[in-house]
């Protein structure tokens, strides 16, 4: 049997997904991340956006992430610190267009530095949120089963 990485997805407030997958596709800061089993270890900041997480029984699933870390660490174990981490199913596609329209709307005024870092993180969570609810009207595909999801 093929070995599988074992992955754990953590936020601030709860740990999102626990469990066994056979890679994942990650935004890292100097480009896109994937990981398979037998990865090198390693460990790289994780810009906003998508996350694939796929099974070969072709399971997969999408998640917008808004920044954070992974760090791939011997045997074949994978951990994400997401500031957030929301599953496709779980994404409200007009709140997110909202809060990217309000972000936008910020940005366009003079902001102190703060306020501007503040609104730019914003909408970069809320392009992720778009990309990853869009993707999933596009594709079909099987959901990883919610026996993988923990519950705070």
């Amino acid at each position: 049997m093929a070995k599988r990485l074992e992955l754990k997805i953590v936020t601030p407030e709860e740990i999102v997904f626990s469990g066994k997958v056979d890679y994942l596709v990650a935004p890292g800061v100097k480009g896109i991340i994937g990981v398979l089993p037998k990865h090198i270890p390693f460990f790289s900041k994780l810009e906003p956006g998508e996350l694939k997480i796929v099974r070969k029984d072709k399971r997969i699933m999408y998640m917008a992430l808004a920044g954070g870390f992974i760090q791939v660490e011997p045997p074949d174990k994978v951990t994400i610190l997401a500031d957030s981490a929301v599953r496709a199913a779980n994404i409200n596609e007009a709140k997110v267009v909202e809060a990217k329209k309000r972000a936008e709307n910020l940005l366009a005024k003079k902001l102190s530095d703060v306020e501007f870092v503040k609104a730019e993180a914003t909408l970069r969570k809320s392009l992720a949120e778009l990309k990853v609810v869009r993707r999933k009207r596009k594709t079909r595909h099987r959901p990883l089963p919610a026996s993988h999801l923990k519950s705070p």
